[in-house]
């Protein structure tokens, strides 16, 4: 799929269903990252100036005139949800969509580096104690995909507080991270105990260097 001419397309009806109610238009995820493949789905951010029963229906009834709305997911909100929503969640949001209408930075309160310690922080607790529950009571690694994604992002925001550089695409991440991130990143379809212990060590290190003042 060609995602600049779908979010081409995309910008332009939603312009036409919204008008000045549409005051953001962005793509996250494989596609913003310039990551996808043919199974990827599509993750728009949509800002609105008002986001209530009538503007969902009307998105909802959109998407589903497109071919592609069984892949597309994303972020729908109005800008004070996005502004009353938690700043570390809200910072990665930013850093993490590459705008396609207008910018998304300047509509909300600015970015700090005690938002991106947080938010590194509550994604190591995170991974913690998924791993720390698993390992002694559910054993079940099927679930370890999912906690090696989420650790992909953490280790992602965690560089950028450390550096102060964003780097959006994990290919080019993996070439400036230590060698016990770049075994995190690099773990294809993770399903043993071994790999297990391996995040919960990875998650516990991180928790306790990352601290917040």
């Amino acid at each position: 799929m060609d995602i600049s001419l779908f979010m081409e397309s995309f910008k332009e009806n939603l312009l036409c269903l919204f008008g000045d109610n549409l005051l953001f238009l962005g793509i996250q995820g494989s596609y913003g990252r310039g990551e996808a493949k043919e199974t990827s789905d599509i993750d728009p951010v949509i800002i609105f100036q008002h986001c209530g029963k009538d503007e969902l229906l009307r998105y909802r009834a959109y998407i589903d005139t497109l071919p592609e709305k069984d892949i597309l997911c994303g972020f729908v909100s109005s800008i004070d949800e996005l502004r009353a929503w938690e700043s570390a969640d809200r910072a990665q949001l930013i850093l993490d969509t590459k705008p396609v209408y207008r910018d998304l930075a300047e509509l909300c309160p600015p970015i700090t580096m005690d938002d991106i310690r947080r938010a590194v922080q509550q994604g190591a607790c995170a991974i913690y104690h998924a791993s720390s529950h698993n390992i002694l009571h559910a054993r079940d690694w099927s679930i370890l995909p999912e906690l090696y994604k989420s650790a992909r992002f953490t280790i992602r925001i965690k560089h950028y507080l450390l550096t102060g550089v964003y780097v959006s695409a994990f290919r080019e991440l993996t070439a400036v991270i230590d060698e016990e991130e770049k075994a995190i990143l690099k773990t294809q379809n993770p399903s043993t105990e071994e790999a297990a212990f391996m995040l919960l060590e990875w998650a516990s290190k991180t928790m306790r260097n990352i601290n917040i003042d």
